[in-house]
């Protein structure tokens, strides 16, 4: 009869995490430039809740929290970011991340914080940030972000903090 065992090993299931996984390890492809190493622990020889600046949810062992402040870091923001469904605070300040932010970040409805101060992003902000009903901080300045603050983040009923000065 048919061999079922190996059947059953080809099938393996894809648990939810691995759509994390497979999300970081497309955000560390965009970082060209990473002088302290930081991005070494970002491999599969260690689960990637533990890697550097990642924190998961104990309970579902999906990313709640991306942090990655003041590390040099140079590159672009991949927009599987928009896969961290689980994610609640995004922290890049303070490093060299350019181009644009993308749309993707719009899909992230757990998002409470969004850090992206003194980076070089550009181009415009993106408008469907205001689906993200739980936003309360929002930083972005010292980027070279131009257009309009969208009327929609008026819908942001939970925003305490608002920053774009000197974009």
């Amino acid at each position: 009869g048919p061999n079922l065992l190996g059947l059953a090993t080809a099938t393996t299931v894809i648990r939810g995490n691995d759509t994390d996984q497979q999300a970081l390890l497309h955000l560390k492809a965009k970082i060209i430039g990473d002088q302290l190493k930081v991005m070494e622990s970002w491999n599969s020889s260690i689960h990637f809740c533990q890697w550097h600046g990642i924190t998961c949810g104990r309970k579902h062992q999906r990313v709640t929290k991306l942090e990655l402040q003041f590390l040099e870091l140079s590159g672009s923001l991949s927009p599987y970011i928009g896969n961290l469904s689980f994610l609640k605070e995004l922290n890049l300040a303070s490093n060299n991340f350019y181009d644009h932010i993308p749309q993707e970040v719009g899909h992230l409805r757990r998002l409470e914080r969004l850090e992206l101060i003194n980076n070089s992003f550009s181009g415009e902000i993106p408008s469907n940030l205001s689906a993200c009903s739980k936003l309360t901080y929002i930083r972005m300045r010292g980027n070279q972000l131009r257009g309009e603050i969208p009327g929609s983040f008026g819908l942001l009923s939970k925003l305490k903090f608002l920053s774009f000065v000197n974009n």
